[in-house]
């Protein structure tokens, strides 16, 4: 049985019983069958209004899931590059290990020892010794 079945089941008793429609108990046996059958009427309408949110939810989960697709492909991310670097100063290229990201960073940036990585925020950390490059040359 449905809350409204259940509700009109009560009043329908209540109507049943033939009591004195004087009397203060009858009164309110009335009153609370009928806030019975309004608040079964109100839980039906929120169910239905919880329904269709859920549809819309449902609607836009698979909209935005298309839109992760596109953005959050894993072959598109390896093929980004980074070039913060001026033309006329010296860039290193690093790769971060997390996603694969080329960035060119400045001598400056690779002196500080750490950056972002622009793609996906890792921590790239970098151990720059000046003469170990040139002992290597």
């Amino acid at each position: 049985m449905q809350l409204s079945e259940k509700a009109a089941y009560v009043k329908g008793l209540i109507d049943g019983l033939e009591l004195d429609p004087a009397d203060k108990q009858t009164k309110i046996f009335k009153l609370i069958a009928d806030l019975l059958a309004d608040m079964a009427d109100e839980i039906k309408e929120l169910e239905q209004c919880y329904d269709d949110v859920c549809d819309q939810i449902d609607g836009i989960s698979e909209d935005l899931s298309g839109v992760e697709d596109i953005l959050c492909d894993e072959d598109f991310s390896d093929d980004i590059t980074y070039d913060d670097s001026d033309s006329d100063e010296m860039s290193y290229e690093v790769t971060c290990p997390n996603c694969g990201c080329v960035t060119y960073i400045s001598e400056d940036a690779l002196n500080e020892g750490v950056i972002d990585c622009p793609n996906c925020n890792e921590t790239l950390e970098f151990d720059y010794n000046e003469d170990e490059l040139d002992e290597k040359e």
